[in-house]
């Protein structure tokens, strides 16, 4: 008999007092056993302490044992469920199955090989936990944000573990391509939720669509809607919402999703049925959400800054340049079927001197163009210098300067060709395949599509 440390802790529910009396004398032996007779019972014990594992009535006096599945499925380390009923169906089983049973049960239950089930499941939630603990400790020094750890990132590296397993919106503060996403990133894999992190970049979607994309609508709901979509909030649930540059949210939709995170509920669009819903909010932003000129609500902006981060321009931090470099090149070669195996000193002497006005983003496909028409297995100045015209070597004392400036364009104008520009460069990286290149420009291909339309660009042949 193993020792009262040893043994894992099963609760019982069931509102027969003769059957989880007879399960009790038979399990007792291998398990510290609590019993309840209905579910506001068994919910009274969880809040108390998390069971190992847990043997559920399907029907009971105050609800039924499907709906309570479903009310515990997303509970971090939730126990091990086996469903139990006097009553045969086939459907019940399927459905206690897919909202998360491991097995079920007809009564009289065959007790061995009850014991064998619990005692497999148990060991397989075991080996589990222990993966999910190395695969935690693994991205604590792996994570997927580049850095050294030195100089100002020094504080972010020490901060990040700390926040992440905590339930607190974080904002991002930080210029464009200083890696915003990938800190996002790096926080949801150290949270230890079960849901999957979903983003949406504020600034790439017309506006008019942004709460579609968020929310979802039903079928009808407006013109153009033929068919029921499912919206963002809806996929983050159980996981993280990432909202990157979360400053161009159209001021409608802010007050909707600042109820959403207030009350934990929203309706989708054409829906009159409220829905609750349950994520991390990390955001993200590039702009003073503060200023006086913005139109971001004040009371908007006190919800979702629980705890920020402020990611330094890449120029503030040439320590980690080295470290990207190799990063990026491992990408690179990956993605083109390369093998340059490194850089030469000249070239990370070039890269150390670049102020980079694009950040990370920048020096990344610095790299991919770089790797893209070397010929050699090392990457040489003369690659990046064929690879880049966007910059120029700077200056002694100087910054890289643009080969002409042309004011009298209109700043739209200008951003506008700028865009073009870079979205027909991703293409002919991508050799024309969107979904590459809506990758490598942080888009959704619905959106690139978009693009394509909007400025008239030739429709590529593939994708």
């Amino acid at each position: 008999m193993g020792s009262v440390i040893d043994k894992p802790y099963l609760l019982i529910i069931d509102d027969e007092p003769n059957f989880s009396e007879s399960l009790q004398y038979a399990l007792e032996d291998s398990f510290i056993i609590s019993k309840a007779g209905t579910l506001a019972a068994a919910r009274r014990l969880l809040s108390e302490k998390m069971p190992d594992a847990m043997l559920l009535d399907i029907r009971l006096s105050d609800g039924s044992g499907i709906d309570f599945l479903r009310e515990i499925k997303d509970i971090p380390g939730r126990p091990v469920v086996i469903v139990m009923t006097a009553y045969a169906a086939v459907d019940n089983a399927v459905t206690a199955l897919k909202e998360g049973a491991v097995d079920y049960f007809t009564k009289p239950v065959d007790i061995e090989k009850l014991k064998r089930e619990l005692g497999v499941c148990l060991e397989n939630r075991s080996l589990q936990k222990k993966v999910i603990a190395l695969k935690t400790e693994i991205k604590k020094y792996n994570p997927p944000f580049i850095t050294s750890g030195a100089g100002r990132m020094k504080e972010i590296v020490k901060m990040v573990p700390v926040i992440a397993p905590l339930n607190i919106p974080v904002l991002i503060n930080g210029e464009t391509g200083t890696g915003k996403e990938r800190l996002a990133k790096w926080i949801h894999d150290l949270s230890g939720l079960r849901g999957e992190m979903v983003s949406i970049n504020c600034s790439a979607l017309p506006k008019d669509i942004i709460e579609s994309e968020l929310f979802g609508h039903t079928k009808g709901a407006f013109s153009g809607a033929l068919a029921y979509k499912e919206g963002l909030i809806e996929q983050a649930e159980g996981g993280t919402l990432f909202l990157d540059e979360i400053g161009e949210l159209p001021e409608g939709v802010q007050a909707k999703f600042l109820r959403l995170l207030e009350e934990g509920v929203y309706y989708k669009i054409g829906e009159t049925r409220e829905r609750k819903v349950n994520f991390r909010l990390i955001s993200a932003t590039n702009k003073v959400l503060t200023d006086p000129a913005s139109s971001f609500r004040p009371d908007l902006f006190f919800r979702i800054n629980g705890f920020s981060f402020d990611l330094p321009l890449l120029k503030d931090r040439k320590e980690d340049v080295p470290l990207l470099v190799s990063a990026f090149l491992e990408e690179a070669n990956r993605d083109y079927r390369k093998s340059v195996k490194s850089v030469s000193r000249e070239a990370i002497e070039y890269f150390m001197r670049h102020d980079w006005p694009g950040n990370i983003r920048e020096l990344k496909w610095a790299i991919h163009r770089a790797v893209a028409v070397a010929s050699r297995d090392s990457l040489d100045i003369e690659d990046v210098s064929l690879a880049s015209s966007e910059f120029r070597e700077p200056k002694a004392g100087g910054k890289a300067a643009p080969e002409h400036s042309d004011y009298s364009v209109p700043f739209h104008e200008a951003m506008e060709g700028l865009e073009k520009k870079y979205i027909e460069h991703a293409l002919a990286l991508a050799n024309n395949n969107k979904t590459e290149a809506a990758m490598m420009l942080g888009l959704s291909v619905r959106v690139l599509h978009y693009k394509l339309k909007q400025y008239n660009l030739r429709q590529p042949s593939k994708s």
